[in-house]
């Protein structure tokens, strides 16, 4: 098969081969086993240490057929390298489907070597896109990503309008070695109101920080997840350059899906620059006494875990530690929450492609909010908070964590 590449690093199924052409049983072991575990219907997996839930992949539960698992995914993506299967409308359908909730990475057994279901459904997606160009439904974010470094295709000149009035200045106009960064959802609805609420936080904390406004380019999220990884590449070296070249030592985001594409930058390139996601900065600040809750909120709420920023950053302490700092407030569980926590539907471009399945997903999780007693449902990510608004009947009311710690303080 031929190689691709990208600045010298493999692109596509390429990029994945160690878990699609194995030769000996070494190579063999760190592949799929075919078990089954990654959608809920395997044997005992020493990865389930406290034992979930039986529902674990969205597409699966909601199609009800084999094909759309993880372990499909993997068989059909090694077909493709192979040569033994094209590209086709079927296997489109199958690999777009996945929402990247990357359940089935919490769970495997056996991606020790850095790979995983969830990889290889991104990694297929490259293929694609390469072979046969981008999915219909997300040529629009692969033109807004080219054109304008942000998948809504807002013009530069739209990119800060989240912080107008509040006084902020911009990297390059003052130093300073913290770092706003708002995300591509803060000029959206979904996305506004949480990071406004975390730049009156840090104001209030007093923090100097600075923002880069109009300058701000999308974290890459949409070009990795849905195979788009030119684009990915570029945003990434425009992104680290940038945070370098203005000095900075600490990140603090809005959104839970922009950490996790943060976290997924190499290493060796952010060394020296601390990644910290609003909620976790709000537990420090509060720690430290620079900021106090000044309000009670009688109110009985649960906590959303985003796909990216539950199992993509490993965070779930930090909300709940806030949250219930704000006295009157009673929080209760989701039955499925933490690493187990169900998806809202809204990642993986899978609203604008397979609107359906993104429907029931939000449907799912509101009534499980419901269902737990909640009268308001919070949570950390723009992608989630966009999802729950397209609800046509919401179980709950949902809101951003930021937003509603703001107006406690």
């Amino acid at each position: 098969m031929e190689q691709k590449k990208i600045h010298n690093l493999p692109l596509g199924l390429a990029r994945v081969r160690k878990w699609l052409y194995a030769k000996d049983l070494e190579e063999r072991a760190a592949g799929c086993v075919l078990c089954g575990s990654c959608y809920g219907h395997g044997p005992a997996n020493p990865m389930e240490d406290e034992p979930g839930f039986k529902t674990k992949c969205p597409p699966y539960e909601f199609y009800r057929f084999q094909r759309f698992t993880p372990k499909s995914r993997w068989l059909m993506a090694q077909r493709v390298f192979h040569g033994l299967d094209g590209i086709t409308p079927e296997l489109k359908e199958i690999i777009y489907t996945c929402t990247t909730c990357l359940m089935c990475q919490e769970i495997c057994g056996v991606r020790n070597d850095g790979y995983g279901p969830w990889d290889i459904a991104v990694a297929m997606r490259e293929e694609i896109a390469e072979r046969d160009g981008p999915h219909p439904a997300h040529e629009s974010f692969l033109k807004g990503l080219r054109l304008h470094n942000n998948p809504w295709s807002l013009p530069k000149n739209e990119r800060g309008r989240w912080a107008v009035g509040l006084g902020l200045q911009k990297a390059g106009e003052k130093k300073a070695g913290t770092l706003l960064f708002a995300g591509c959802s803060a000029n959206q609805p979904s996305g506004r109101a949480g990071a406004r609420a975390l730049a009156e936080i840090m104001i209030k904390a007093g923090e100097d920080f600075v923002i880069f406004g109009e300058e701000e380019n999308c974290c890459g999220l949409y070009a990795h997840d849905l195979g788009f990884r030119r684009e990915y590449h570029r945003l990434r070296e425009e992104n680290i350059r940038a945070a370098r070249a203005a000095g900075i030592r600490r990140i603090v985001l809005s959104c839970g899906s922009c950490l996790r594409a943060w976290k997924s930058y190499p290493q060796a390139e952010i060394e020296g620059i601390e990644l910290l996601h609003g909620i976790q900065y709000v537990e420090r600040v509060l720690n430290e006494g620079r900021v106090k809750i000044a309000r009670r909120v009688e109110r009985t709420l649960t906590y959303h875990d985003p796909c990216h920023f539950g199992r993509g950053c490993g965070v779930y302490d930090a909300p709940r530690k806030v949250l219930c700092s704000v006295p009157g407030v009673k929080l209760v569980e989701m039955e499925r929450n933490r690493r187990w926590a169900w998806c809202c539907g809204g990642g993986g471009g899978v609203p604008e492609a397979y609107p359906e399945l993104a429907q029931w997903n939000v449907e799912e999780r509101l009534g499980e909010a419901k269902k737990a007693g909640a009268d308001l449902l919070l949570t950390t990510s723009a992608l989630c908070l966009r999802s729950f608004a397209s609800s046509r009947d919401p179980a709950v009311k949902t809101q951003d964590l930021l937003e509603f710690i703001r107006q406690a303080i």
